[in-house]
């Protein structure tokens, strides 16, 4: 059961991480108090998904 886990995790968090960060980036093209603070958060996880993705290799 871990390894299972542990492997859904390893295969999914590169795409949730970047679904949520173009979320973040959608929700600031709607917001205008706080778009700069949505925008860099949504770029920072679209890196860091970008940036797992890299370090991962092929599985």
């Amino acid at each position: 059961m871990a390894k299972i886990l542990n492997d859904l995790v390893k295969n999914w968090s590169t795409v949730v991480l970047f679904v949520a960060g173009l979320v973040l980036v959608a929700i600031a093209a709607f917001l205008f108090n706080q778009v700069l603070g949505f925008l860099i958060s949504g770029l920072e996880l679209m890196l860091m998904a970008y940036i797992l993705d890299k370090e991962g290799g092929e599985s």
